[in-house]
């Protein structure tokens, strides 16, 4: 006679805790012809299934795998055991398993946190400005911003007066200033005109981003000669962006031969010109009117002269072939100068900043490159 000593206990169990078939198989999620099979010895749960029953029942679950080694099936008792060790073995590789991907998903999701985490605090958050003043007669005065998470920067390079040799005896006073609501407010003074330099931690008022006030930042120097001359100069100070971590990835050769004659010979320029619609105005002036804009193009330097008018303001770009000197001028309708600056794309830089932001030069240069930087590309 064949034992079943585990669907005597299942069923022992079962009774003890007043329960149909149905009902025990509803409560541990199998059909109920399951648990009829186990009673009568037909079938045998899995050992993931003896945890189950384990759970369940409240039993060590070694009562249950000794019940279920010691019962068999039919003549095939002896081959219980190997089915057990087998199943051990396949459930084993099966957590290992489960457990090798919860632990990678685990790693990439910390990875990707840490990731993000640094990412936010550190992306944007560090940018350098070149700085130049909106004054003609402070002729010099050439600087650098540079924005952190935590701290600001600002420092100007020696400060040169047009009209005016300073020496000892004068007696100087420089001033960074915002304006805010009509009213002045001085952060720093100095009473030399070199090595200008402080952060937003070193003011007179306290400034936690120095970044919020650059459309409003000025410079005024004030100089009394010996001889108790007084001349003050003042100018908006101009910040031109020159690098900012905003990018993953940056193409290092953005302006490389960009705006290359590509060594063509004098005779293959004109040629170019000529097709395109240029006029020959002298053997070294040649000149192309659009309904938009006008081009003049000096042959003997190599320069573009490029204006054209929209919405009541006037444009004008002159652009040299051979140092690469780009000069942006643009006026409003009452020839008002609204920028006025020198961007030198050789060294990626703005070399003088008279007005404005001084910052579109990316524009110019598409304009430039569309309507006639293409001809001189071979």
């Amino acid at each position: 006679m064949v034992e079943n000593k585990f669907g005597e206990l299942i069923y022992k169990l079962r009774k003890e805790m007043n329960l149909t078939q149905k009902e025990l198989a509803d409560k541990i999620n199998i059909s109920d012809k399951a648990i009829s099979r186990w009673e009568t010895g037909k079938n045998f749960p899995t050992i993931e299934m003896l945890y189950t029953i384990s759970k369940f029942f409240k039993i060590p679950f070694q009562d249950l795998l000794t019940a279920r080694m010691v019962s068999g099936s039919g003549e095939n008792k002896d081959d219980v055991f190997p089915e057990i060790i087998k199943e051990f073995n396949s459930m084993n590789k099966r957590k290992l398993r489960r457990f090798k991907i919860a632990l990678i998903i685990v790693l990439i999701v910390t990875i990707f946190f840490i990731s993000a985490f640094f990412f936010t605090r550190s992306y944007n958050r560090f940018k350098v400005y070149d700085v130049a003043v909106q004054n003609d007669d402070l002729t010099y005065v050439r600087g650098t911003y540079v924005e952190t998470r935590i701290k600001d920067y600002l420092t100007l390079d020696t400060i040169k007066v047009e009209d005016i040799n300073v020496t000892n005896d004068d007696i100087v006073s420089v001033d960074i200033y915002f304006v805010d609501n009509n009213k002045e407010n001085i952060i720093r003074s100095y009473s030399r005109l070199d090595n200008v330099t402080f952060s937003n931690t070193q003011s007179y008022i306290k400034i936690d981003d120095l970044s919020k006030y650059l459309d409003k930042l000025y410079l005024r120097v004030k100089i009394i000669t010996k001889d108790n001359k007084v001349k003050e100069y003042s100018g908006k100070l101009n910040f031109i962006e020159n690098f900012s971590n905003n990018k993953i990835y940056v193409n290092d050769d953005i302006y490389e031969n960009q705006d290359e004659t590509d060594n063509l010979s004098e005779e293959e320029i004109i040629s170019r010109l000529l097709k395109n619609g240029f006029e020959k105005l002298s053997n070294k002036l040649y000149y192309k009117e659009d309904k938009e804009y006008n081009i003049y193009f000096y042959l003997d330097t190599n320069k573009i002269e490029y204006y054209f008018d929209n919405n009541d303001t006037s444009y004008k770009y002159i652009y040299n072939l051979n140092n690469k000197i780009l000069e942006v001028k643009i006026y409003d309708a009452n020839n008002i100068e609204l920028e006025n600056y020198n961007y030198d794309y050789k060294n990626d830089k703005v070399i003088k900043c008279v007005t404005g932001r001084c910052k579109n030069y990316e524009e110019v240069m598409n304009t430039l490159n569309k309507n006639i930087l293409y001809l001189f590309k071979k």
